[in-house]
């Protein structure tokens, strides 16, 4: 049974200012995205942290893909954000991202609003309750009902990162224009990030 977060002891729940969650299936192309940039983001240290040589050990926070929690993983991003790989349920994780208390969370997916593969948009909370939910997601549950739940949850003010896929077939790696485009789509999470930490 995955971990939800509920039976971490209250010490380990720390307040976070800013929230950047990744949405994806590793096995299907271009979803995977999202949790791949979650990857890139343990690789280096986002600037402004207060130790920023070498690169980062695995600072995965919850991740559904393993059993337990790695809560103390994040004390190698700068301080006020934390990075989460929610994998393809990210409903399972709104209660751990509420016991946070993000004041700004940016959700990082894959999702089909009509560009070029490899395009990518940021979406503010209008602009993704305008989306249909069968248009935002290939998860559990429409990721529009998900951002509907740590809204509630949370009151932090949501966004969306939504990259273009080419094709999001079983067993496939990332397309060329979605892997191309991922050092851009990188850097854009990392100035969100710098930019939120004053905004939440």
């Amino acid at each position: 049974m995955s971990n939800t977060g509920s039976e971490l002891p209250v010490a380990n729940r720390l307040a976070r200012s800013v929230a950047v969650l990744g949405v994806g299936n590793r096995l299907r192309g271009d979803d995977a995205i999202g949790c791949i940039v979650c990857d890139e983001l343990r690789k280096e240290r986002i600037p402004g942290s207060r130790d920023s040589g070498g690169p980062v050990p695995d600072a995965r926070i919850l991740d559904s893909s393993t059993p337990r929690s790695h809560l103390d993983g994040d004390r190698f991003l700068p301080d006020g954000v934390f990075v989460l790989d929610c994998g393809n349920t990210p409903e399972n994780y709104v209660q751990p991202i509420a016991d946070r208390k993000p004041g700004r969370i940016l959700v990082v997916d894959c999702c089909d609003f009509g560009a070029g593969p490899g395009e990518y948009r940021l979406f503010t909370r209008p602009q993704i309750e305008q989306l249909s939910y069968g248009l935002m997601s290939t998860h559990t549950l429409p990721l529009t009902l998900t951002i509907e739940m740590l809204s509630l949850e949370t009151k932090a003010t949501i966004e969306l990162l939504g990259i273009q896929p080419k094709g999001i077939e079983f067993g496939v790696d990332l397309s060329a224009p979605v892997r191309s485009a991922l050092p851009a789509v990188v850097e854009l999470v990392k100035q969100w990030a710098r930019e939120s930490q004053a905004k939440a």
